[in-house]
């Protein structure tokens, strides 16, 4: 977990970066930029940190030795002696214009800010954010003008719509310190950002395995409960229900428990545990029986989960997530009409809301 809150921008550094493949200049800024105008402070830090929506953290990594990571080695750099930060901004452009070899990568702004007082876990600890601008919007500017109104157009940045960015934390510096990225961009562009600039991996916490575990289940029931046991769209997405409500209902992951209370069925539950092995092992997951769950994972997870029947009658079933001990096929049933040659679903209520 992380949070900004009470964090300060105390350096910032903007470069421009262009796309190298396509022979854009590097354009270097001469030194750090002047923080003397507390509104646009304000808003930077409105633009650099309102992105930062999921609490994944990542950590910084090499095959061999991470001091080899050039991310790790300019940060460090900078974290040990604060007073070089101009300098290791350079490198950090450098080193990302060098990564721009894809001709769909598009230049930008780039910031390299320091913060103090940002929060990762329990702790206080300065963190270096690197950010780039990429997109620009159109806008209208309307002033007065010879006792009229005057209206023309410009462009700039939507400081809703960071485009990629990451905070690198002051914290477990000999395991690729504690990441947090966004990256608002294509397949290929990730890429870019992700693997070949920064070279991030997981941090297998309890917020990655409470994912990973809700992931897999989704996956089971789409590709393995479906297809396999004629499960139609209502009986997987009250799987999907049951699972996330078990999640939502406990402080801990136990997979005995779990397959209990949620897969019930005794041939579905060594269906379902072949399953979660052929999964952990092709997604390289280290394989828990137990672990603590991560409540704001779960609440990502809930938003996300399209919990929703669509039929091609634009009808749509919406069946919510529930903790009442009661399953949601008592209450919904799939059907099929002779005379009228459709489906159907009959559902059971006591009263409307």
């Amino acid at each position: 977990m992380f949070e900004f809150s009470n964090i300060k921008l105390e350096k910032l550094v903007i470069h421009k970066a262009g796309n190298k493949m396509r022979e854009e200049p590097l354009a270097i800024s001469p030194g750090l930029y002047e923080l003397d105008d507390g509104n646009l402070e304000e808003l930077l830090l409105k633009y650099f940190f309102s992105p930062f929506k999921e609490k994944v953290l990542y950590r910084l990594f090499h095959e061999t030795d991470i001091h080899l990571n050039e991310i790790y080695s300019y940060i460090s750099e900078a974290f040990i002696r604060p007073d070089t930060f101009y300098d290791q901004s350079v490198k950090v452009v450098k080193h990302l214009y060098e990564k721009a070899t894809h001709p769909k990568i598009r230049g930008g702004e780039f910031y390299m800010a320091y913060f103090s007082d940002a929060t990762v876990g329990d702790q206080n600890v300065a963190a270096i954010g690197i950010f780039k601008t990429e997109r620009k919007e159109n806008y209208l500017k309307i002033a007065e003008n010879r006792g009229g109104l005057a209206v023309w157009s410009d462009t700039g940045i939507n400081i809703k719509k960071l485009d990629k960015g990451c905070i690198i934390f002051n914290t477990e510096s000999m395991h690729g310190y504690r990441v947090a990225v966004v990256d608002n961009a294509s397949d290929n562009e990730a890429v870019y950002w992700k693997d070949d600039f920064l070279r991030l991996v997981n941090v297998e916490d309890e917020y990655f395995h409470t994912q990973n575990q809700l992931n897999l289940c989704r996956d089971f029931a789409e590709n393995v409960y479906g297809p396999l046991y004629q499960a139609d769209k209502k009986d997987q997405v009250v799987f999907m229900n049951e699972a996330i409500a078990y999640f939502d209902a406990n402080q801990a992951y136990n997979a005995e428990d779990f397959a209990r209370s949620v897969v019930k069925k005794p041939d579905l539950i060594e269906e379902f545990k072949a399953y979660k092995e052929s999964y952990e092992s092709n997604q390289g997951l280290t394989s828990l029986k137990e672990f603590d769950i991560s409540g704001q994972a779960v609440k990502i997870i809930k938003r996300k989960f399209k919990n929703l029947i669509k039929l091609d009658t634009d009808i749509e079933i919406k069946l919510k997530v529930s903790n009442s001990e009661n399953s949601q096929e008592d209450f919904i049933e799939r059907g099929y009409d002779e005379t009228k040659g459709m489906h159907f679903y009959k559902i059971y209520f006591n009263h409307e809301e």
